[in-house]
């Protein structure tokens, strides 16, 4: 018999092994690449991001200027002094020829600021798409003044010459970040998404709580086949995810968190309904039957022996699961669902990992006050 029983734990141990073997290959794992030298430098990168989310930013701002200039200079021509736009000026001859300095002077710009002179040139047939080609940098006087020698370059001769490019760039004083401002509004929108959802739920849940507890309604064949019925689709309905009910709400509304109202509501009631469901069925019976006994009917024996018993574990279930919905609406957002969630997408698909980093910590600080506060009104209501 021990060596009956030793045999079965061998060959159990080796049916494991077997099968872990097996899932390993299927699902792909391969430990070297979290070590790869460019893998972990991404990681580092985006760890890095997440860590320092985007707060607070300089105010930026751009000035920019253009001029076209011929390279070479037509026969005759006399070049002159050329001042061109409102606001920002350049000042430069109209022609040069190659291999020749021309004197660049700028006025109107921002004092102080970094200034970058490039030649910007038209597609043709030696440039098909265009380009750019440095000219030359400085920076701008106290008064927004400059003056720059820029060399007349031999590419400007083979494509008859091109439009000299004057960009001022400049940081002032910090300010909150628009990622910031965003989040806030997005956050601000998950809360009351969420809480839509739970008193939607709460709302349809509730009385259909009672058609799942068996104590009230399995009474009778046609009270037990509701009862089987209700617990039934609570079963089905529970078994699907969030996200999919939320990207059917999302194709058939529109993105929004209309959608995700109406995921969270349809996962919240069923949800609910089995809590709800249970709390019922565990009531003390003494109250039902003394209420049963003075002939009162189904609805008043729920009204005074039934409900007195469920308010507070009620409120402690809705307060609780408001605080769930919080956390399912950041996930429930990324197909469509609205709120933090998909602006979360959104940056992390556009690499921006410093304002999705923002995102995170705001989504980790709601949901931390969210569990203090439900954990606090749980106690008090108990």
């Amino acid at each position: 018999m021990y060596r009956h029983r030793r045999w079965l734990q061998i060959i159990g141990a080796l049916l494991a092994l077997g099968i872990y073997a097996g899932s390993w290959h299927v699902v792909g794992i391969d430990l070297r690449k979290l070590v790869e030298p460019q893998a972990a430098r991404r990681a580092q990168e985006i760890f890095t991001a997440f860590l320092t989310p985007e707060i607070l930013v300089p105010e930026r701002g751009i000035q920019r200027v253009e001029v076209p200039v011929r390279v070479p200079c037509e026969s005759g021509n006399i070049p002159e002094t050329a001042e061109v736009g409102e606001g920002p000026r350049l000042f430069l001859p109209p022609c040069a020829s190659p291999g020749t300095q021309i004197r660049i002077r700028g006025e109107g710009f921002r004092p102080g600021s970094e200034l970058v002179l490039r030649w910007v040139f038209a597609p043709s047939p030696q440039l098909p798409l265009g380009g750019e080609l440095l000219a030359g940098r400085t920076r701008t006087d106290a008064a927004g003044h400059f003056e720059l020698d820029v060399e007349i370059r031999p590419l400007l001769a083979q494509e008859g010459g091109a439009r000299l490019q004057a960009e001022a760039r400049w940081e002032g004083r910090w300010q909150i970040s628009p990622a910031l401002t965003r989040t806030m509004e997005l956050t601000l929108q998950t809360i009351f998404l969420a809480l839509m959802a739970t008193t939607l739920a709460t709302g349809v849940a509730a009385p259909l709580s009672f058609l799942a507890a068996r104590n009230i309604t399995a009474r009778g064949p046609v009270g037990t086949a509701v009862y089987y019925l209700t617990r039934t689709i609570f079963n089905v309905v529970r078994s699907i995810e969030p996200l999919v009910v939320a990207a059917i709400f999302a194709t058939w509304v529109g993105f929004g968190p209309f959608a995700g109202v109406l995921a969270l509501t349809v996962a919240t009631v069923v949800n609910l309904g089995k809590l709800f469901s249970e709390v019922i069925e565990t009531i003390d019976p003494g109250p039902v039957e003394a209420i049963t006994a003075t002939g009162a009917n189904t609805l008043q024996v729920i009204r005074y022996a039934v409900i007195p018993q469920i308010t507070l574990p009620f409120l402690a279930f809705i307060i609780y699961h408001w605080d769930i919905n919080v956390r399912i609406s950041t996930v429930v957002g990324f197909v469509g669902g609205g709120g933090i969630g998909y602006q979360l997408k959104l940056w992390i698909d556009q690499t921006d990992y410093h304002k999705a980093g923002t995102a995170v910590w705001a989504i980790i600080a709601v949901v931390s006050a969210m569990d203090y506060v439900s954990a606090r009104l749980r106690e008090t209501i108990r």
